[in-house]
């Protein structure tokens, strides 16, 4: 079974790039989403250190994928913005951060991003030294 991005019914994107473009802001698919507006829907952000698990995690938890077919997807480079409509009750969007985003760097609006955001999910690998993943959540 693939999972290409058509898998993923549609709602799945990769948006911006860096630096000053980094996909936080509204884009076509969200302004032709007549069912809800982005700013009505609830926004879960998922962040922590480079190779966590993040998308592994999105990818298992959301889209039925195998935790093993997970260990060939490619490093996230990109915020990738994820809608989830399983039914009428359960809608929200998942954006998926990469690792490297530099978040005191000045041209990141802070206030865009963690403004309408329902919920902050930090990951730490278990395998890895979580003493960096803490410095950086701290931070």
């Amino acid at each position: 079974m693939s999972y290409d991005e058509e898998d993923f019914g549609g709602g799945y994107s990769v948006v911006g790039s860096f630096p000053k473009d980094f996909g936080y802001g509204p884009d076509d698919s969200e302004a032709d989403n007549a069912t809800a507006s982005p700013d009505s829907k609830p926004r879960i952000l998922l962040m922590g250190l480079r190779r966590s698990g993040k998308s592994s995690i999105q990818k298992v938890v959301f889209h039925k994928m195998s935790p093993n077919e997970t260990l060939f997807l490619e490093s996230t480079n990109k915020i990738v913005k994820d809608d989830i409509n399983n039914s009428s009750f359960v809608q929200f969007q998942i954006w998926d951060f990469p690792g490297q985003i530099d978040f005191f760097d000045p041209t990141f609006d802070s206030e865009m991003i963690f403004g309408g955001c329902g919920a902050l999910i930090f990951v730490i690998d278990a395998q890895d030294d979580y003493v960096d993943a803490l410095a950086r959540l701290h931070m």
